[in-house]
């Protein structure tokens, strides 16, 4: 009853953070396998007798309630603050903490790496996950440059990109080898997790699976680069193709990992064969806390924003007509948790346009502030800062993206408004909207992204001033 009392109150306070999880296709994709991989890990090692108590004269006892409660905390700032990863963390501490209380065959440990695992499980903060896979994929593309360098194969790399003289390799995301980095790591920790280990092992088993999934990667790359360059573009081509070569290269860097472990298995040894320690206090009411720091979140008034004045304004510029609306309209809307968003192109008579993606929200997640030119991620896109800019007593932020073709090149102008300040997509915007979330504000937030065609330029154009100046009238100079 103690369990089932435990699981149904936690799917009813994280119901929604789970519920996102669920439609995240990226998630679901990438981490499916890591989640087999727990559950093999606690059929392995997973044994009776448990605890339905917990007692407050054992240290250990004192670290699975302080782990607890501080989950509650966790969950409290994280529905303030509004970030889902915060709360996913904040029920992996809170699973982790039970374990330490209910479960005496396992050392603190191995309760901490299944809560490690847990924790991938369920994903890291966008904003880190793209930036090590950014870093990543500039190391992959400066090793599959080295046959070149070498004089061994003709083609010129170009950033992100390898120029073949009869064919582009672009190295994508994909290639960064982040994904076999959870992979290899998620073997590791399965391998650990059923055996007896100890640190020095269990350090060891880590940074051979990171070094091999490293290795693994380095070497699908070449290989690709080596079957393009002599003639063979199916093998990126056909997706088939691409997925079946890409694990034959990784079978073999695989098989010594899963070698070294079996290799140093111990089986789990039965610690507790007739007694556990005894407690009085059952570990059901913990979740007290943890319900009355969901409680204001569910006493709060989720009215959706009401219609900003100036909305119905944005459809019709001086002169301009929406000629087309991005694919990602609907989904953007749901992103950003908000029905007040426009994303479309507009064109005047004279056949000059832009893009304007405008939203106001009063969403608390963390991706309504998002880092700019990761949204409009383009391959081997280089991006060329320059400082703000002030038209009118209006501070706008300026980027170029400058892309392989020249054609597609744009430049960009954006703005944040978290209250009545203008910011740009730093962390420190995070900061500000944290903070505002933290102070009880309901202020909505909003995002105006203008884009034109062509380079940056040092000073905009009198076209791209007359369009700034509308939307600074229009929007930011707005007040609901």
């Amino acid at each position: 009853m103690q369990v089932a009392l435990i699981a149904i109150t936690l799917l009813l306070l994280y119901q929604g953070a789970l519920l996102s999880y669920w439609r995240e296709n990226y998630y679901q994709e990438h981490f499916v396998y890591l989640w087999t991989f727990l559950v093999l890990a606690l059929v392995r090692s997973l044994r009776p007798p448990f605890r339905r108590t917990f007692s407050w004269a054992r240290p250990r006892d004192w670290l699975g309630v302080t782990l607890t409660v501080a989950s509650a905390g966790v969950l409290a700032i994280s529905q303030l603050a509004g970030s889902i990863t915060g709360t996913r963390s904040s029920l992996v501490m809170f699973l982790t903490g039970t374990a330490i209380l209910a479960i005496p065959n396992w050392h603190v440990w191995r309760c901490l790496l299944h809560g490690i695992l847990m924790q991938f499980c369920f994903g890291i903060p966008h904003a880190v996950f793209f930036g090590l896979t950014k870093h990543l994929q500039s190391g992959v593309a400066s090793v599959a440059s080295w046959p070149a360098q070498l004089g061994l194969m003709d083609y010129e790399a170009q950033g992100t990109s390898l120029q073949f003289p009869h064919y582009l390799l672009h190295i994508t995301p994909d290639c960064s080898g982040m994904t076999q980095i959870f992979t290899f790591g998620g073997i590791a920790a399965l391998g650990i997790l059923s055996s007896e280990s100890s640190k020095t092992r269990t350090l060891l088993i880590f940074l051979l699976a990171l070094s091999l999934a490293w290795v693994a990667n380095a070497a699908r790359v070449l290989g690709f680069v080596i079957l393009v360059g002599i003639g063979w573009t199916k093998a990126v081509d056909d997706a088939w193709w691409h997925a079946g070569i890409g694990l034959c290269i990784y079978m073999p860097f695989v098989t010594v990992l899963v070698y070294a472990l079996i290799k140093t298995h111990r089986e789990i040894p039965r610690r507790y064969l007739d007694t556990v320690p005894t407690g009085r206090v059952p570990i059901a009411w913990l979740l007290l806390p943890l319900a009355l720091a969901a409680t204001p979140k569910l006493l709060t008034d989720d009215a959706p924003l009401a219609e900003p004045t100036y909305f119905a304004a944005l459809e019709n510029p001086p002169g301009h007509r929406i000629i087309a609306r991005s694919s990602n309209e609907a989904s953007d809307r749901s992103t950003y948790g908000t029905e007040w968003l426009i994303n479309a192109r507009f064109a005047d008579d004279s056949g000059k346009f832009f893009d304007l993606l405008h939203y106001a929200t009063s969403s608390t997640s963390h991706l309504c502030v998002h880092h700019v030119p990761s949204c409009m991620f383009w391959p081997d896109q280089r991006e060329v800062e320059a400082p703000a800019l002030t038209l009118d007593g209006i501070s706008w932020w300026r980027i170029g993206l400058e892309r392989p073709d020249a054609k597609d090149t744009v430049h960009v102008y954006y703005s944040f408004q978290v209250g009545d300040e203008l910011l740009d997509d730093s962390i420190w915007t995070q900061f500000k909207v944290f903070g505002q979330r933290m102070t009880g504000s309901s202020a909505p937030i909003r995002f105006t992204r203008v884009t034109f065609l062509g380079s940056l330029p040092e000073q905009p154009g009198d076209y791209e001033r007359e369009v700034l100046n509308w939307l600074s009238d229009t929007i930011i100079k707005a007040r609901d």
